[in-house]
């Protein structure tokens, strides 16, 4: 398995911005535009900590994981630890940044459990009413951000920003409404979360809903639904998008021969791996490369 801290993508450490030691910063893409080498920007880069961004005005596009999505203004983008992105931006782009280490937030539920998960959404069209809601979250962390710390600063800092959590986490829900309406079970929560910490361990050796079963102690039934009810989606559907993405990973930043990459993705046959990828991405993983690479030129 590739690990892709070893490759030469640059990481961009976290740095608090004005409070030092703070595990959050809040800042403006416009001021993040001026601060950072526009060659970094626009080349493939890893973070270190999470971003969320709200673009305000016309920004270009952003990729992340090979996905490029644009940006106008009311477009929320959440960018996780490790994952590959790129910006492209348009002139007088802006918009308000969130960044935070993984450390940083409150403890929350298990819907909220697992903050860096790559199969997690990281692109919304903000509805007016949902921009409107936001902003006020988001004024509020500002305006707390801005204000000297009179000994509780910390506190109120991480309790705000679990509330735009929870605001970003409502939207995804509305967004994929498969799941179930009220929070499921804490034991549901705690299996779903094993399993993807699982899944990300054994993507490349096995596709099998019974293996993940067996490996976490459940039966596959109640495995499907602690993933119907957290993520909206069949527990096979959740192993097929982890394999499809690292698959496009790979495709994408590594020059590793497609028949490598599919013997690292556990496919004893290149053919099988090319039916598979071709049925989850709706083409070859030659086109694919191609196409992506084309894309990611600046």
């Amino acid at each position: 398995m590739v690990d892709f801290a070893s490759l030469p993508i640059p990481v961009i450490a976290y740095t608090p911005v004005c409070r030092p030691g703070l595990g959050i910063a809040l800042t403006t893409v416009r001021e993040l535009h001026a601060k950072a080498p526009p060659e970094l920007l626009t080349r493939p880069h890893r973070l270190d900590f999470h971003q969320i961004v709200l673009f305000t005005e016309k920004s270009g596009s952003y990729g992340v994981d090979s996905t490029r999505f644009p940006c106008d203004p009311g477009t929320l983008l959440w960018t996780r630890p490790d994952q590959v992105v790129q910006a492209y931006p348009a002139a007088g782009a802006d918009g308000d940044v969130i960044m935070f280490t993984e450390a940083f937030p409150l403890q929350m539920g298990p819907r909220m459990g697992l903050l860096d998960d790559v199969l997690r959404p990281s692109h919304w069209v903000l509805t007016e009413q949902e921009l409107a809601a936001f902003q006020r979250v988001l004024s509020l962390l500002q305006e707390e951000f801005r204000r000297p710390d009179r000994g509780f600063g910390e506190e109120l800092l991480k309790h705000l920003l679990a509330v735009v959590l929870l605001h970003v986490d409502q939207v995804c829900r509305h967004r994929h409404p498969d799941g179930e309406d009220g929070a499921p079970s804490g034991e549901a929560g705690e299996l779903f979360m094993r399993f993807r910490r699982e899944l990300d361990r054994s993507y490349g050796s096995t596709r099998l809903v019974e293996d993940y079963a067996d490996a976490l102690n459940c039966s596959p039934r109640a495995l499907a639904r602690a993933c119907r009810a957290f993520a909206g989606t069949s527990t096979k559907d959740l192993i097929d998008a982890r394999v499809a993405l690292e698959a496009r990973r790979l495709l994408v930043h590594t020059d590793l021969p497609i028949s490598a990459i599919a013997r690292q993705l556990g496919f004893s046959e290149v053919t099988n791996f090319g039916k598979f990828f071709t049925r989850r991405v709706d083409m070859t993983p030659g086109a694919f490369r191609r196409e992506a690479k084309a894309r990611s030129q600046p």
